[in-house]
């Protein structure tokens, strides 16, 4: 016999439902998804039983253990301990006539080969001639401009020993420790921090007072080479024995 609803749907012009149908339907439906379910499973055991075989594997097959020393990164006490101690000994002087007078600097030729030699190339061929202070830190730092001539990046030479107290003179350079060229700086009061990071290759011995009038834009009229004079080293000495008792200050 028909059902009752089935037969209201047919008066009203729908068609009659089948409810065999759909129940068998529904029942293949729940057939195949509890297939699908089983071979989910399945395949979820044998990748378990896969990984845990690796496993096993793996800690059941030998290994050499071999131990590598790491270096340990250096303190910055550590690295300047290491360097090689300074002589201080004096070389040879370099003259500067600037606009606002005359400053004198020993060089250190034998702590500091590489950078006074270029110095000294510099001077000879007259390329500090009419260079101007490009960067004045009143009452601390005068700093020179780059040299007309092309001239190639130099290696940093750092020693014990060589600090930037007052009347140092040392190399500029840009954040590449070995780009140094041409440029240094003459230092009015101590920049300690900058120590070991930048070549201090000479040492004032007369002009403080020159030093501490220049302006940027002052120009070098003329640089020469000299040798060392006894007066030379008698100024020398004594600054060595100024800048020591007030390291003890």
């Amino acid at each position: 016999m028909p059902l009752l609803g089935c037969q209201r749907e047919y008066k009203y012009g729908l068609k009659p439902v089948n409810v065999s149908a759909i129940v068998h339907v529904e029942m293949k439906s729940r057939h195949n998804s509890g297939k699908s379910e089983w071979k989910l499973w399945v395949a979820f055991l044998v990748l378990l039983g896969g990984f845990i075989g690796a496993q096993y594997w793996l800690s059941a097959t030998p290994t050499k253990y071999e131990r590598v020393d790491l270096p340990l990164p250096q303190t910055r006490a550590e690295r300047i301990k290491k360097l090689p101690e300074a002589t201080m000994a004096p070389g040879r002087v370099v003259e500067l006539d600037t606009t606002r007078g005359r400053i004198d600097f020993v060089l250190f030729e034998k702590d500091c080969p590489i950078t006074t030699a270029r110095i000294v190339e510099l001077v000879q061929n007259k390329d500090y001639d009419g260079v101007k202070f490009t960067r004045v830190v009143p009452n601390a730092l005068i700093q020179t401009g780059p040299v007309k001539n092309h001239v190639s990046p130099i290696k940093l030479e750092v020693l014990r020993g060589l600090v930037n107290t007052k009347g140092a003179v040392g190399m500029a350079r840009a954040s590449d420790p070995n780009s140094a060229t041409s440029q240094f700086y003459i230092l009015l009061e101590p920049w300690r921090h900058l120590d070991y990071d930048y070549a201090v290759f000479g040492r004032l011995i007369r002009g403080m007072d020159v030093a501490f009038r220049i302006r940027q834009g002052d120009v070098i009229k003329k640089a020469k080479l000299r040798a060392l004079t006894p007066e030379d080293r008698k100024l020398f000495d004594r600054v060595l024995q100024i800048e020591a008792e007030r390291a003890t200050e």
